[in-house]
């Protein structure tokens, strides 16, 4: 096959009817795709799965903080079924046997106990100080300056973890536990996981409580066991659970990246993505096709409307603002008509191919 020089290609082109030229232009912007509509769902490869080393990174992090930092017995709440001891120090060994110096009571379903002397008290909810507290005031009707020790023997309490960890469900307490502790049970986050733990629990008076501890903090701070973890994000996932606590790990969100990208798909957002970081996940626009002018980001505002946002990606290159990525966001880069026209027809019209045939080249 003979190739043909740039002058020859010149003469050539200048004989080509125009009508000709038109067809072919037309045919290959007929391919591009409609920027008007929103895709129902992107016609896209399959996204590879989200990166395991981010999500071994945060587990390693979660375990380093553990082994840093231990939940205290005197955090942990008293709760039903739990068996405590009692002990009233200054009653002599020779009078216990009018009144016990050592009990052992259960605690009941509706968190109280009955002790000698001073009937039943309510103690679901309290630490062992502040079990021993009340005690001695009760107990001072009938001891002078009573000295009080309450010590837990057994604990019966129960946390609920779900979510995506590995092992979801309701674990036992089986003494001072701390949230990354129950994580721990759990089996870790998985890949699913998005970058919060979020903490639920009812407090004496029915009403509801809540934590939130963002996992990016944990997991930026895993850099070798000499790098230490400040106090305050250790002191949130070592938040003492109490029973009846829910933990949840809330899956990450999904963005889809379609159209003139290297790797179009559907991706997690697990944490907080501007567009062109959002774009950079999927590899990038295609320089050789994306139209960056008219990069459109279809939002959800209900379930039958969608909101079209344009941007200019080359503006936001030149330090416009670049747009916050949220779930179930689309992302589509179009094609540009002339950019696939050129990689189309003329690329193959230099390589020597397609008017090659034309002219009769072989």
């Amino acid at each position: 096959m003979t190739l043909l020089s740039l002058s020859e290609l010149s003469q050539i082109s200048r004989a080509l009817p125009l009508a000709f030229l038109s067809a072919i232009f037309a045919a290959g912007c007929g391919t591009v795709p409609d920027r008007g509509k929103i895709p129902n769902s992107p016609a896209a490869a399959e996204a590879p799965a989200p990166n395991s080393a981010a999500v071994a990174e945060i587990n390693q992090s979660l375990s380093m903080i553990a082994s840093q930092t231990t939940s205290s017995p005197a955090d942990y709440r008293i709760g039903p079924d739990d068996l405590i001891q009692i002990t009233i120090y200054n009653i002599p060994e020779q009078e216990a046997r009018i009144t016990p110096r050592t009990v052992l009571l259960r605690v009941s379903q509706q968190g109280s106990v009955v002790a000698p002397l001073v009937g039943e008290l309510p103690i679901g909810g309290m630490t062992t100080r502040e079990a021993e507290r009340e005690l001695a005031k009760r107990y001072a009707k009938y001891i002078r300056d009573p000295q009080i020790g309450v010590l837990i023997t057994e604990y019966r309490q129960r946390v609920s973890v779900m979510g995506a960890v590995q092992k979801p469900g309701v674990f036992e307490l089986t003494g001072p536990k701390s949230v990354i502790d129950m994580l721990a049970l759990a089996g870790g986050v998985t890949e699913k996981a998005g970058n919060q733990v979020h903490l639920y629990r009812q407090d004496a008076k029915g009403q509801r409580q809540s934590a939130v501890i963002d996992l990016l903090v944990l997991a930026s701070s895993a850099g070798g066991p000499a790098r230490a973890v400040s106090g305050a994000d250790a002191a949130a996932v070592n938040m003492a659970v109490q029973g009846g606590d829910v933990i949840n790990v809330p899956h990450a969100g999904t963005f889809f990246v379609d159209g003139a990208v290297r790797k179009p798909g559907s991706y997690p957002l697990g944490r907080q993505y501007t567009l062109t970081q959002a774009l950079a996940i999927a590899g990038g626009a295609d320089p050789e096709l994306a139209d960056y002018d008219e990069v459109t980001i279809y939002r959800r505002r209900s379930p039958a409307n969608a909101e079209a946002i344009t941007v200019d990606l080359n503006a936001v290159n030149r330090g416009a603002k670049d747009p916050i990525i949220e779930p179930d966001d689309v992302i589509l880069v179009p094609m540009s008509g002339v950019k696939y026209f050129v990689k189309r027809f003329v690329g193959t019209i230099i390589s020597g191919v397609s008017f090659g045939s034309f002219v009769g080249g072989s």
